[in-house]
């Protein structure tokens, strides 16, 4: 991988290929994530491809998009403890620059026009999470688990700090304050490439430092919170923490002890609770990296949820070798599958960059292959929040 400094705080981090047809890249933002400004960098996402300089409207961005073959696209990130405004372009080779200069007044030169529109989108994005209840249930699970860590603010922001939000103020402060990184995928020279981001995306200097990510964490004892609403399927989120390195070695026996736990169909839980006792609609673990946190999501009927936490936690402690081979072979094609999708190769790189550990896939893919055993990987790890949504009557 090539990587080279743009200015002092803003990085640039390059894999050359021609595996792919298009050439991605991605600008991101990063800061740690805090309550007071989650809802503005949502917004930020949300509104800042509606206009700029050169570009007074969404229609004008889109109408030179198409002429230059290049889409651009907006997102917000949680990972760990960052919240990470995401500016995504594609192109093919022959604009690359003209796909950069566009991206650079985009970005510099934002105009955030139609805030109705972005207003009404930051609203409508925060009650899609809500009203998903698988989605609210994991949330929720979250939000309580890490009520004293930043990890348990919402990324997709609050409905009521969107009209106190002054888009122009907090964008400024988020270009001219957050650690950036570029990263850029695809058939290009890297020389070129940085020499276009620096006439057309002319960062400041910065010295910013994002504290990493506290993974452990022991409670004192679980939290066990039932929430009602009018729901026809209860939804159990059960948080583990599991206070094991984000890097290293351990990292990966999770990786592993989590697919035989939960993270296939072919896991002992799903196995137990779903198939053999059929207390669940569905159940699956899985595991938030940088907080070194296991989620198990169930849906059952409210009545069961003693049986389905009972069986959760023997389970846990009774995590076998048995089919380890199965396993890693499951991870590894997942891994091999990622490679070829610039995006998530791109996460790769990005996931080091906050852990960091920038190994690569295949770096990766050989510490799984060295696995043979699993026993004593959750030794350290505690269950810290069960939270169950429930109808409002279970006895209905």
């Amino acid at each position: 991988m090539y990587t080279a400094e743009i200015v002092n705080g803003v990085n640039f981090y390059g894999i050359c290929t021609d595996k792919f047809p298009t050439v991605s890249l991605c600008v991101l933002l990063r800061t740690p994530i805090k309550r007071e400004t989650v809802t503005g960098n949502a917004m930020i996402a949300k509104g800042i491809l509606n206009g700029c300089k050169n570009y007074k409207s969404r229609r004008l961005i889109e109408c030179k998009s198409e002429e230059i073959n290049t889409s651009i696209s907006a997102n917000i990130l949680k990972k760990g403890e960052e919240h990470i405004i995401e500016i995504m372009c594609k192109t093919t080779d022959t604009y690359i620059e003209d796909a950069i200069e566009l991206l650079g007044n985009i970005l510099m030169e934002p105009e955030f026009n139609n805030m109705d529109t972005v207003i009404l989108e930051t609203e409508n994005a925060i009650n899609l999470s809500i009203n998903n209840k698988r989605t609210y249930t994991v949330e929720k699970c979250i939000e309580i688990m890490c009520e004293k860590e930043p990890y348990g603010i919402n990324g997709d922001g609050y409905i009521e700090d969107i009209r106190n939000v002054d888009i122009h103020a907090h964008y400024k402060n988020a270009i001219d304050n957050s650690k950036i990184d570029i990263i850029v995928i695809g058939n290009f020279n890297f020389e070129d490439i940085k020499d276009y981001i620096k006439k057309y995306i002319p960062f400041k200097e910065r010295d910013i430092i994002i504290d990493p990510c506290n993974y452990m964490y022991y409670p004192s004892e679980p939290k066990n919170i039932t929430e009602n609403m009018d729901i026809t399927q209860g939804k159990l989120c059960i948080g583990i923490r599991l206070n094991i390195s984000p890097v290293g070695s351990n990292w990966y026996k999770a990786i592993v002890a989590n697919e035989l736990f939960g993270g296939s169909a072919s896991s002992a839980l799903f196995m137990e609770a779903r198939e053999s006792q059929s207390l669940c609609y569905y159940i699956s673990s899985k595991l938030l990296r940088f907080k070194s946190i296991m989620l198990i999501e169930a849906g059952i009927d409210s009545k069961n949820k003693d049986k389905v936490i009972e069986i959760v936690e023997k389970a846990f402690k009774n995590i076998s070798d048995d089919n380890i081979e199965i396993a890693k072979n499951n991870i590894i094609t997942g891994y091999k599958m990622s490679q070829d999708k610039p995006e998530r190769i791109m996460d790769n790189i990005l996931g080091g960059l906050i852990a960091g550990c920038n190994k690569t896939i295949d770096e990766a893919i050989n510490d799984i292959e060295k696995i043979d055993s699993i026993s004593g990987i959750f030794d350290d790890s505690i269950i810290d929040t069960i939270f169950m949504l429930q109808k409002e009557d279970i006895n209905d």
